[in-house]
């Protein structure tokens, strides 16, 4: 028997020898669907015919019903002789049997997964039982059995397989439950719930998933909501089980925790930061599906998909990614590799996917390997073939972690060897000679995604008699490469095919004929980029070089300003970039800010930049965009500082490569000095903020040595933020010196601001070298120059509070940090009033306050979670912990604690030895005073909380305790004050 596969849990999909059959018939797919119903037994001819004429058949029906038959077996056995008996469709004594194997029905795969699940389950096996559970529910496409749905006959068979699904569907949340993994659940037990509400083993995981994700407002809303349905809608009380969620949900019973799991097993956040698909993958189906199947094979975890540019070899990963990872345990990454031109910066992208934080001077590759170590994931490493070097970090990577599988995406393979190459060819191409009929043609790939992308520009364009040899031979012409076909059916909106078959055949042909040196396949995609460029007006083909210049997807204003100063009467930017979206060269989209941006595909972005190096104004398309850039930076940076910094921040890092490649071009022969220090004196902080910084330090570095006659002006913001930089990567010495030439530069800029700025800098340095007298006397300093702004008067404060903490004077440091509270509030930094408000807790704490204490780390939290300043919300997490240890608040403190350990373990962020043996102690008193066993029950609980869930928890705990956050008392003492007119938030202007 031929290959055969048969969906019936969802609409009836057949396909026989690697080909899809339609069933067009209504007749014919309810006889199908009652046979696939009772596969390998034998279905009564009576029955069929009830089902077919719905309990009223003909007198005679043996006779139609046969024909049904036999164009079944035609269908199901397409290679089958006449005269060979049908094995597939056999006829028995009074009825028909269809055979068939667990791999070819859907229905008898979901029961083979199901009972695989069950037995793994049995074995204590619970992760690889959920994924076999999960992969008999990924079956369904509901409803199943569509055609016998209106049928009386067969709804108790059709009730018997919703039975089946929902019932596995209860037993997967349990597992998963006892996983902990309960923080996924709780959108899919809503859905179902409301689905089905009187399913009470659905209402209790819903319960219990919401109560371990910290929402037992929710868990408790959930009993309530259940108790009114089964009363209002059946006149009854929920069972007992739910009655007893209930009793405990209000005692917040610690049953009700999350299990205790084996590190095996121990819950995790999984990782999903695939990129949403703009367009339907076409024709791809069988390529998935052994994409996905040869991660099947015995110790394969390493797959290439190979192939020409323009295959489509990122959307197949996408597909890929998205279904492996589905029943990965840890999820699936992403991580794109186009934009990055060094291998060194490889293990940075891949770290940065991860949401791993590398501190400044830590290998993120060794950051990426110790998170990946016990995680079971696939990471896709997409555009590989410009990074071929990197191979090393592919191979240290499957060392070090052994769960983990790997698909990268490249134009040729790694080389390695254990990897599996998948060369993806172009799209399956229709038969010349002779032509297939219309109906068949539809279903060809190549045919099927012209035909899918033609309508978005021609909604019914189609193939019939009159076009079907015009559109066979337009797929031949563009080799089936998805780019290909995607860029010309675009041209659909102003020709017909004809013509547009027509002009491929000039333009293509002329192109190889240009380009002999280049393979065939790059010669195809560059032949139709370079086709769609030659449909352009001159005016589009300019913008289309220009916008070369881009590393990213820029603005309107970005575009705008690259241009230049235009002829009056010259085309406008939107007009020419509609232009460029109608010949699918570019995207265009519109942000989280509202900004309007435009997209292109990177093969199309490396054609633009070739067309910008043949542009005669080159160096000053670079030099404007250069220009916007720092104007961009200039505009944006001060904002960083206070209350806009969030925006702020977001607005850079969406141009952070477009920001990197201006900084690039200005420090490089043919650029700018001035405008290279302009743009390191302005982002210096943007990139403490990231953590990103070896790269700029080194650039800036060169800078300063090489130019030694700037203007102090432009010099001293430079000096300053390099050495703000050198210090983050432990170059105090080095730090130490460019402040002091920061210090001479502003004195000479006449920036009295700025002097003042760089000498709390050295404050801060004197402190951490332990010349703590030094320290006080340049802090005191800064807090007598009148032109300090706002922001180094608080750090100025901030010093010499821990300088008077450590030294005893208790009362002397809770009344400055009490003084740099309520400076720094009006300010809106939050980076910065989470560093004062955590200092002024410490002194609290230390005086037995403790509900002012857990206050004001509330609030710094807060304000560190607006920043997503995750590293120093760990910070401020521990020193809560140590506030609730105080306040027997344990199994909140051992939370705490557990997830930013989990937190700084996966990241690779060690705490310094004074701190670690300060957490110590804090861990030691939570362990005496919990118990071994609740210790260890509240500790696995928390490492299943990602920081955010965690500082969640604590923001959720302060309002059920009534402890909003609320601004610190001011101080009863006098204190230096800040001058009415310094109301710049920058530390110099």
């Amino acid at each position: 028997m031929g290959a055969l596969w048969i969906r019936a849990l969802g609409p009836l999909q057949v396909i026989a020898d690697g080909v899809q059959v339609p069933v067009s018939s209504r007749n014919l797919r309810i006889v199908l669907e009652c046979l696939a119903l009772r596969a390998n037994s034998v279905v009564a001819a009576d029955f069929l015919a009830e089902a077919i004429w719905d309990g009223h058949p003909p007198a005679h029906p043996g006779p139609q019903l046969q024909v049904y038959v036999a164009n079944l077996r035609n269908l199901l056995e397409p290679n089958r002789h006449k005269e060979v008996a049908s094995h597939r469709l056999a006829s028995r004594p009074g009825g028909y049997l269809l055979a068939v194997a667990d791999d070819e029905l859907d229905l008898l795969q979901f029961r083979a997964h199901l009972a695989a699940g069950e037995r793994a389950v049995e074995a204590g096996e619970l992760a690889g039982g959920a994924v076999r559970l999960r992969q008999a529910l990924d079956l369904f496409v509901c409803p199943a059995f569509p055609d016998l749905a209106d049928i009386e006959l067969l709804v108790p068979d059709l009730e018997e397989v919703e039975e089946a699904r929902l019932v596995t569907y209860q037993d997967l949340f349990d597992v998963e439950l006892a996983l902990g993994r309960h923080a996924t659940l709780v959108g899919e037990l809503q859905r179902l719930v409301s689905q089905h509400p009187f399913r009470e083993r659905l209402w209790a995981s819903l319960v219990l998933a919401l109560y371990r994700s910290d929402r037992q407002a929710d868990a408790l809303a959930a009993c309530r909501a259940a108790r009114k349905t089964f009363a209002a809608e059946l006149g009854i009380d929920p069972g007992v089980r739910l009655q007893e969620l209930e009793a405990l949900v209000l005692r917040q019973d610690a049953s009700l925790g999350p299990p205790a799991v084996n590190e095996n097993r121990r819950a995790r956040q999984r990782l999903d930061n695939l990129p949403a698909a703009l367009t339907p993958m076409v024709g791809r189906d069988a390529e998935l599906g052994e994409v996905c199947s040869l991660y099947r094979s015995e110790g394969c975890r390493l797959v290439t998909v190979t192939g020409a540019g323009g295959a489509g070899k990122t959307r197949l990963a996408m597909a890929a990614a998205a279904r492996l990872g589905e029943r990965m345990p840890d999820g699936a990454g992403w991580v794109s590799l186009s934009p990055l031109t060094r291998v060194e910066q490889v293990p940075g992208a891949i770290a940065a996917a991860l949401g791993l934080e590398a501190p400044a001077g830590e290998d993120p590759l060794k950051i990426a390997s110790r998170f990946l170590h016990a995680r079971r994931l696939l990471l896709v490493l997409d555009n590989f073939e410009h990074l071929a070097d990197a191979w090393p970090v592919v191979l240290d990577l499957l060392t070090a972690a052994p769960e983990l599988r790997i698909l990268t995406t490249s134009r040729r393979r790694l080389g390695l060897r254990p990897e599996y190459e998948f060369e993806l060819a172009p799209l399956e191409l229709p038969p010349l000679d002779p032509p297939l009929p219309p109906r068949q043609l539809r279903e060809v790939p190549a045919m099927k995604l012209l035909l899918n992308r033609g309508r978005t520009v021609r909604p019914r364009f189609s193939v019939d008699h009159g076009n079907a040899a015009v559109l066979t031979h337009l797929c031949h012409r563009l080799d089936g490469l998805p780019l290909a076909i995607e860029l010309a059916a675009a041209q659909l909106r102003h020709i017909n095919e004809h013509d547009l078959l027509a002009d491929l055949e000039v333009s293509l042909a002329a192109l190889r004929a240009t380009f002999p040196d280049l393979p065939d396949r790059q010669q195809t995609l560059t032949a139709t980029i370079e086709w769609s460029y030659q449909l352009l007006a001159d005016a589009e083909r300019v913008l289309f070089g220009q916008l070369g210049v881009f590393a990213n997807d820029p603005t309107i204003a970005a575009i705008d300003a690259v241009r230049g100063s235009l002829p009056l009467g010259a085309p406008s930017t939107e007009e020419l970039l509609s232009a460029l979206a109608d010949h699918s060269l570019l995207r265009r989209y519109t942000d989280h800010a509202g900004r309007r941006r435009v997209s292109l595909l990177q093969s199309i972005r490396e054609f633009a930049r070739n067309r910008l190096a043949l542009l005669p104004e080159q160096h000053e398309v670079r030099r404007r965009h250069a220009d916007y850039y720092l104007a961009l930076a200039e505009a944006v940076c001060p904002l960083l500082f206070g209350k806009d910094q969030v925006e702020a921040f977001r607005s850079l890092k969406a141009d952070a490569l477009d920001l990197r490649t201006a900084l690039l071009w200005a420090a490089g022969p043919e650029g700018s000095m001035d405008l290279a220090l302009g743009l390191v004196g302005q982002l210096w902080h943007y990139w403490e903020l990231t953590g990103d910084v070896a790269e700029q330090c080194g650039i800036a570095l060169k800078l300063l040595d090489g130019s030694p006659d700037a203007s102090p002006a432009l010099q001293a913001p430079a000096l300053s933020g390099t050495a703000t930089l050198c210090w983050m990567l432990g170059r105090g010495d080095q730090a130490s010196r460019l402040h002091h030439r920061a210090i001479q530069a502003f004195h000479d800029a006449g920036n009295d601001q700025g002097v003042a700025w760089a000498t709390m800098c050295l404050a801060v340095q004197a402190m951490e070298r332990d010349d703590d007298a030094n320290a006080q006397r340049l802090a005191a300093g800064v807090l007598s120059m009148p032109l300090a702004t706002p922001r180094t008067r608080v750090g100025a404060l901030i010093l010499l509070s821990i300088l008077a903490y450590y030294g005893g004077d208790h009362a002397r440091a809770l009344e400055l940090r009490h003084v740099s509270v309520e400076l720094a509030r009006p300010i809106g930094d939050r980076w910065l009033l989470g560093i004062a408000l955590t200092n002024l807790a410490e002194s609290t704490q230390q005086a037995g306050d403790y509900d002012a204490a857990e206050r004001l780390l509330v609030e710094a939290v807060t304000a560190g979670l607006e920043l997503d300043a995750q590293g120093q919300v760990a910070g401020f997490l521990e020193q809560i912990a140590d506030v609730y240890v105080s306040r027997h608040r344990v199994e909140r403190a051992i939370h705490l604690l557990a997830a930013t350990d989990s937190y700084r373990t996966d990241r690779g962020l060690p705490l310094y030895p004074a701190e670690q043996q300060h957490i110590a102690s804090v861990i030691t008193r939570a362990r005496n005073e919990a118990g071994p066993i609740r210790f260890g029950l509240a500790w696995e609980g928390g490492r299943s909380l990602s920081l955010r869930q965690a500082a969640n928890e604590v923001l959720q705990g302060a309002r059920y305790t009534g402890l909003p956050p609320s601004p610190a008392p001011a101080p009863t003492g006098g204190h230096p004050s800040t001058p009415g007119s310094a109301t710049d938030p920058a530390p110099w202007t």
